[in-house]
């Protein structure tokens, strides 16, 4: 077929990358309106970079800042200003990954790839500050957000967004974090599940109050600090999940810097990893002792080499990828 570029610049390629950003094969620059004929690679080394086209040359060329001739070049799109290292390469982690990650961690809170939006569980597992004691609360939702912690910030986005059972949720949001815990309540319950099952509108809430609560905040510490592998990714995202943040007395049992500092990227994620392993495994808690099978799953991604998430994923049980 005959291909057109329609962005400014656009490299040209040795071979199809297996990763980004991978400078080493860069052939040169084609600029915009540079019309060759070409077709598709139809076995790329990793689909989620999408579509590639070899030249009658053998050179290789990323899809997306391709058009076929016959139709027209989308010349609106301010990001086609760049070369596609400016779209592709500065962001590590695609569309395609970024579900993927997801879809792991859905698995660890929910036991289900696509997360479970109505799933409601009871643990004692706050620790009061007033009484220093363990008080049961309500965990819901597809990333499980709990009572004494975001669940008062979901249920006021869902109210916000006029979800259907909004209205009755409204008396109980002043409540939500306040003791005592609402885990006994059963028309707060059955409204939550509800919600959950009935509603669509509590699912893209779900999505996105989680996107912005705990996948970004873990992409922000994954990019400042010079991360660029999916597992890395995964591994961040985990702990934010489970434990709010990336836990310093941990990163303080061993002396491997993050990767801005110098750092090598696999050995931090490595020994991150396996310190959060020894104290999951090891805690006097024995709700935080059962949920080592997490860090389990990223040491089996570690021994495979796995560092791209091209492989299938066994997440506790559940195939992923």
């Amino acid at each position: 077929m005959k291909l057109i570029v329609k962005a400014k610049k656009l490299n040209k390629r040795k071979s199809v990358p297996a990763y980004l950003p991978d400078p080493k094969n860069i052939a040169g620059t084609v600029n915009e309106n540079f019309v060759f004929e070409g077709e598709e690679v139809l076995n790329t080394p990793n689909p989620s970079l999408g579509k590639w086209y070899r030249d009658r040359d053998n050179y290789f060329y990323w899809g997306g800042a391709l058009n076929i001739l016959e139709e027209p070049a989308d010349d609106q799109d301010s990001q086609l200003a760049v070369t596609d290292n400016g779209i592709l390469e500065k962001i590590p982690i695609t569309p395609s990954v970024k579900k993927k990650i997801e879809q792991v961690v859905n698995v660890f809170e929910t036991g289900s790839g696509e997360g479970d939006y109505a799933q409601l569980s009871i643990f004692a597992d706050y620790s009061d500050p007033d009484t220093g004691t363990r008080i049961r609360q309500i965990t819901y939702g597809r990333s499980q957000t709990t009572e004494f912690g975001h669940l008062k910030e979901l249920v006021g986005e869902y109210i916000d967004n006029n979800g259907r059972f909004a209205s009755e949720m409204k008396t109980y949001l002043p409540r939500i974090g306040q003791k005592p815990s609402l885990e006994k309540n059963e028309p707060f319950r059955d409204l939550l599940k509800k919600a959950g099952k009935e509603d669509p509108l509590m699912k893209t809430t779900q999505d996105a109050f989680f996107d912005s609560k705990y996948y970004q905040p873990a992409f922000a510490w994954f990019s400042a600090n010079g991360f660029a592998l999916p597992l890395s990714m995964l591994v961040i995202y985990d702990s934010f999940i489970h434990s709010g943040t990336i836990l310093s007395f941990l990163r303080k049992r061993f002396s491997t810097p993050v990767p801005s500092n110098g750092g090598d990227e696999k050995e931090w994620t490595e020994n991150y990893v396996t310190a959060r392993h020894n104290w999951l495994s090891t805690h006097r808690d024995p709700i935080l002792r059962k949920t080592n099978y997490r860090t389990q799953c990223f040491i089996e991604q570690i021994a495979t080499h796995n560092w791209n998430l091209w492989l299938r994923i066994n997440a506790h049980g559940v195939m992923i990828g």
